[in-house]
């Protein structure tokens, strides 16, 4: 699994040519690095205002709706950010029907800003992203006890220092963790960025290798995009590590202040707002070009076999890379202390695997896979594709681009699981094999199959890695949406679009539900 990893950077040393660099450094690189640190340090400001504010205002206050609310602030998460890109350009666009309204209405000629920007794609993603601090910070905010806040008031503190002094380094942890997650989905983003014309790194990585064909300047940027993941891994590790979230031992729920009147209704306002961003317009839209143009929406028949391939490539990748993640979780579990730290530190290396972006994982996979096809042809004296071009690289990559997901529902699955179970099973006469399916099946299938589904979902929104590596003639519902967009035939993109969001819809649903459910 590391050895993609490894090949890349030997890949990019052997490719390092000084005229390479100085033509990538006059040209594209500052440019790159511009676009992409003002998308990262946009959305992460735009996020974090958005999911703290909306956490604090569910977890502190009761108002009229709140518990609707709360489940429906974690709607956006279902809409990929290429499917809201290409909504809302047709929503906004001068031949669009926000802007002809406005015209034939109140007699409107002038220009609404250009969606298809930096600040365009700032906003969107930062509405689309926000439900992952929503998340972490809302359940963080649900384990505080009231105690650590009377403790605070008692000597002295405002509600504003409270917030600041005591609240906010409470949850930073939580913070932290969803803000690299934010980090990450921008970074890897190629769908939006590349319709948007946006020179990030991502979207320059699939522009040089899909496009122009030079393979010399992708993996050049795909080795500075990765060094620039591992700083950003590293600095999250580093502040995550020395902040620790402590519960007092007698936990006492934060009593919610009551809302009524106008504001209640302010707030029950303000959280609206998201939602209807980050979801309901973009959703009417989609709705709207199905409805305005039927005739022009795609076919039946290539929609179910578009669908069929999507639902093939996610079965098959949450599949290998859940029995991946059972198999470490195993391996740690009944592993002796020299063989047990060996594992967890492959583990973790396996884990960065998720902030690298599908592009650089696809570059990665494609490089060892071409050099041992021909060692294939070499040997056997034919051309034999067995790698390349196949589903078997594509789940390849989807186990390397995932496995964080797999393994933190399987481990907390498994670590539920006292070994005194354990023990009592194998005084009775079980073996191994017996312990696993009669003990840890029936204790494990709730948090496996939550960590299935969530792989399954993440694979079938995959959109750079499965770009780059699916057969040839093989289509899925992220890649058709993404070319039938990229040829502005929005009307066609926009049936596999709502698909896309609908199949993202499981998950969060799943989500919802345990977020729901009150804190002990």
């Amino acid at each position: 699994m590391l050895v993609p990893l490894l090949a890349l950077i030997i890949a990019a040393f052997k490719s390092f040519d000084e005229e390479l660099i100085t033509h990538l450094v006059q040209t594209v690189l500052w440019e790159t690095v511009q676009t992409s640190a003002l998308l990262a340090i946009g959305t992460l400001v735009g996020t974090v205002v958005l999911g703290v504010g909306c956490a604090w205002c569910v977890e502190r206050y009761e108002f009229t709706g709140r518990r609707l609310l709360a489940w429906l602030l974690v709607l956006p998460l279902a809409m990929p950010t290429y499917v809201i890109a290409f909504a809302y350009t047709d929503l906004l666009q001068f031949s669009g029907p926000l802007q002809r309204w406005l015209r034939h209405s109140i007699g409107f000629n002038g220009y609404l800003p250009d969606i298809r920007s930096l600040g365009g794609a700032i906003v969107l993603f930062s509405v689309v992203l926000y439900p992952y601090v929503y998340l972490f910070t809302r359940a963080a905010l649900g384990e505080l006890s009231s105690s650590a806040i009377e403790a605070a008031r008692s000597l002295g503190l405002s509600s504003r220092a409270v917030f600041l002094r005591v609240v906010i380094p409470l949850v930073f942890p939580a913070l932290a963790a969803s803000a690299m997650l934010v980090l990450m989905e921008t970074l890897a983003d190629v769908g939006a960025t590349y319709y948007f014309g946006l020179s990030t790194f991502s979207a320059n990585i699939y522009r040089t290798w899909y496009a122009q064909n030079s393979r010399e300047t992708a993996l050049l940027l795909a080795l500075i995009l990765l060094l620039l993941v591992a700083v950003i891994f590293w600095i999250e590790r580093r502040a995550r590590g020395k902040a620790q979230q402590i519960t007092s031992r007698t936990h006492r729920p934060w009593v919610k202040t009551p809302l009524s009147g106008p504001t209640g209704a302010a707030i029950v306002g303000l959280l609206l707002l998201p939602i209807l961003l980050g979801f309901v317009l973009p959703v009417v839209a989609l709705l709207w070009q199905l409805i305005r143009e039927p005739e022009l929406a795609v076919d039946l028949p290539r929609f179910w076999q578009w669908l069929s391939n999507t639902f093939t490539l996610g079965v098959g990748g949450a599949t290998f890379t859940v029995f991946l993640a059972l198999g470490f979780a195993y391996g740690v579990r009944f592993s002796h202390s020299t063989s047990q730290k060996l594992l967890n530190r492959m583990r973790s290396m396996l884990r960065f695997g998720y902030a690298v972006p599908g592009a650089v994982i696809a570059l990665t996979i494609l490089w060892p896979m071409v050099w041992l096809n021909q060692m294939i042809t070499q040997i056997t004296g034919s051309t034999i594709f067995l790698l390349t071009g196949s589903i078997l690289a594509l789940i390849y990559a989807y186990s390397l681009r995932f496995f964080a997901v797999a393994d933190g529902g399987v481990a907390s699955g498994i670590e539920r699981i006292t070994p005194n179970l354990d023990a009592a099973a194998r005084t009775l006469g079980a073996n191994s094999l017996q312990v696993f399916w009669r003990v840890h099946r029936p204790l494990m299938m709730r948090s496996v199959g939550v960590a299935w589904i969530l792989v399954l979902i993440d694979v079938m929104k995959e959109l750079p890695a499965t770009l780059l590596l699916r057969p040839f003639n093989f289509d899925t519902l992220a890649v058709i949406t993404s070319q039938l967009a990229q040829d502005e035939r929005l009307a066609q993109a926009a049936l596999p679009a709502l698909a896309i969001v609908v199949i993202g819809l499981i998950p969060v649903l799943i989500v919802s539900k345990l977020l729901n459910k009150p804190f002990h």
